[in-house]
């Protein structure tokens, strides 16, 4: 396309535009009433008084759900415990195989996890 196709295109559609704004159209004078019509309906809709509702109760599982996040943490939190307590009563082999964390020995170890609480993590073995 040349340049001054481009130009013609422009002064055209200027002309249009032109046209149409001063042609513009009025709304009929049913249109209007009814506009009004419906907007004095909605004002005194929003002019009544709303019934006072009575507070709900919050109990105290809705609190502890509230706070962890609402039922999608909630979820999360479900699966998790599921899958740790899966994972904790039948490791796959992987996890039998390595060692444990930190330790170097797959034979056990023991951990202090407070003073006077110990948590004994041997490996069974089918003897």
């Amino acid at each position: 396309m040349a340049m001054t196709d481009k130009d013609r295109m422009d002064r055209d559609l200027a002309g249009l535009f032109d046209a149409a704004r001063r042609a513009a159209p009025e709304p009929s004078p049913d249109l209007l009433a009814r506009v009004l019509a419906d907007a004095q309906a909605v004002q005194a809709e929003q002019a009544a008084p709303t019934p006072a509702r009575s507070p709900s109760r919050v109990t105290r599982w809705r609190q502890f759900v509230d706070t962890l996040g609402g039922w999608p943490a909630m979820a999360g939190l479900v699966s998790a415990g599921v899958a740790g307590l899966w994972l904790g009563i039948n490791p796959p082999e992987v996890l039998s195989a390595l060692p444990l964390a930190g330790f170097g020995t797959s034979d056990g170890a023991l951990i202090g996890m407070m003073p006077g609480v110990e948590l004994d993590l041997l490996a069974y073995e089918e003897g």
